[in-house]
């Protein structure tokens, strides 16, 4: 009975997994470890295919020591490089190998026992085919939601490229964007969601303008008192635009309130310190960068010594204290220094 118990528990773990899990690498290592314990295996090894930009993803659970691969078919051995051709069942006294197959190759797992071990029983055989059908469908969910996540993304790419003809002013640049939004994730140690909801909120966080005036967007001069009301309500109205897709759904506080200061004299809610979303907080610090370092049609691109001095004078003004330490940080990096030398020529 006890056996029973376990094995079930892994059909929830994995239905869990499913569910929970925020990548397929997530999910892999998850269910590697489920196939290690309820198997008592030794050894697993479960490729997936089409894995982010990489065609194999290769994670290896080999007693504690685990590895984590992504590439080509140079990271697969010839043994799995013919599973995942022929979608082969193979099983011996020792060692289990199955493809998973749903409407096409999602991957392949195998585990071993180590020779002075039982051999595997026909029961376990069983147990071990029916968990691979369940990770199947979970590989298959991921997959879809990738296809529905590259729909989203065009989306969005498709909205920033109508908004730069409105509002040249936010278009951020991308690439440098991105990057320093890696280099500040990992400093702050970001969750993956965080990280990509932030990403997105950096492309669509002043998409609310498309629905303002255009010759207020377009005006050299300074804004009058009421120009500058309506220009304050584009946050919210950025947020109606996307509220109703749920894969953005973590990227509307961020958008909502990027224009916040950490004084508390930001808009729409007048926020301050922690109160402010800590995405909202990094975005408000990358915008101004951005506008700095780049340059606008109405204002100078400065050098990043001078950026500096900047940010540092906004430190419990504009900005939080923690975020702009952090942001330093990374422009004294040498790998960064010189990608934003040659991003900028």
């Amino acid at each position: 009975m006890k056996h029973y118990n376990a094995v079930f528990s892994a059909f929830h773990t994995i239905y869990r997994l499913t569910t929970s899990s925020s990548s397929i690498r997530n999910f892999s290592i998850g269910v590697c470890k489920v196939y290690k314990s309820v198997l008592n295996a030794d050894e697993v090894t479960m490729v997936c295919t089409h894995v982010d930009s990489y065609p194999f993803l290769r994670i290896s659970l080999k007693d504690k020591h685990l590895s984590v691969k992504k590439g080509g078919v140079s990271i697969l051995t010839q043994k799995e490089r013919e599973m995942l051709n022929q979608e082969r069942d193979a099983t011996s006294k020792k060692t289990l190998v199955h493809a998973f197959v749903f409407s096409s190759t999602l991957g392949i797992i195998h585990i071993k026992r180590k020779p002075e071990k039982e051999v595997f029983t026909d029961i376990e055989k069983k147990y071990f085919r029916s968990l691979c059908e369940s990770v199947s469908i979970g590989l298959k969910i991921f997959h879809q939601y990738k296809e529905e996540n590259k729909t989203v993304i065009n989306y969005i790419k498709s909205l920033t490229n109508l908004l730069g003809q409105y509002d040249t002013t936010s278009s951020l640049h991308v690439k440098s964007l991105s990057r320093l939004i890696k280099a500040v994730g990992k400093e702050l140690r970001l969750t993956e969601i965080e990280l990509r909801s932030l990403e997105y909120a950096s492309l669509l966080h002043d998409a609310g303008k498309i629905q303002l005036p255009t010759d207020i967007l377009t005006k050299q001069k300074r804004l009058t008192n009421e120009e500058f009301k309506l220009i304050m309500k584009h946050p919210r109205k950025g947020v109606e635009l996307i509220k109703n897709l749920d894969f953005l759904k973590p990227a509307i506080p961020i958008i909502l309130h990027h224009h916040e200061r950490y004084d508390g004299k930001g808009y729409p809610s007048k926020l301050k310190k922690d109160q402010i979303p800590i995405g909202s907080k990094i975005l408000a610090v990358l915008d101004a960068f951005d506008a700095m370092f780049f340059g606008r049609p109405y204002r100078k691109k400065k050098q990043l010594e001078s950026i500096k001095k900047e940010l540092k004078k906004e430190i419990g003004k504009q900005f939080d204290p923690k975020v702009i330490e952090c942001f330093l940080k990374i422009l004294d990096k040498k790998n960064i220094r010189r990608f934003l030398s040659a991003s900028d020529k």
